[in-house]
């Protein structure tokens, strides 16, 4: 299976050197996962494919206002393709799988991390694994399915803060110290 992340938007401010590289790296294994679980049959899609977007805090607002009438930024939204009825339902008879878009909104994502006490890298990853759970289908909106979420976005929040803290690319090495630290 081969993973595809599109990183665009505004790619300033705190995000690490070579983010889109490391986004591909930190989410590669989670997604492969992911797509391993939740597809029916066991059909696995020869290509997935997932879009980053990053956004302000009006273009956020906006979003959030259009979608889930909240007429306030938030940090993450996710924009699934393959979701009904509360889960994963990619059709398995074409080869490519476009699981959608999560779109982050940066600010915010400081804000938190801010308010939480946590490095931006933490709650970057924390934003991250959310968005990615909700393009599976998993959701917070009953007390039962939000722990379910929140279980699971607990199981992949480190693996991909640990990913996206060391460099990406051939000059890898897990040894070096972390970059958020």
């Amino acid at each position: 299976m081969r993973f595809v992340v599109e990183v665009s938007g505004s790619l300033s401010g705190p995000l690490p050197d070579r983010f889109p590289e490391r986004a591909h790296l930190a989410l590669a294994p989670v997604v492969e996962e992911l797509v391993r679980e939740h597809c029916r049959e066991g059909v696995i899609p020869d290509d997935v494919f997932l879009s980053i977007e990053f956004i302000d805090e009006e273009g956020m607002r906006e979003l959030n206002m259009r979608f889930l009438g909240e007429d306030s930024p938030t940090d993450v939204l996710a924009f699934p393709i393959y979701t009904s009825d509360g889960g994963f339902s990619f059709p398995g008879d074409i080869p490519a799988c476009l699981l959608g878009d999560i779109v982050v909104c940066l600010p915010k994502v400081e804000e938190n991390a801010l308010q939480a006490g946590l490095p931006f890298l933490r709650e970057l990853s924390l934003v991250l694994v959310h968005g990615l759970l909700h393009l599976f289908g998993l959701d917070h909106d009953t007390e039962e399915r939000r722990t379910d979420m929140w279980r699971t976005q607990e199981l992949y929040w480190d693996t991909i803060e640990h990913r996206l803290s060391f460099p990406a690319g051939p000059e890898r090495n897990d040894k070096k110290e972390r970059i958020d630290q």
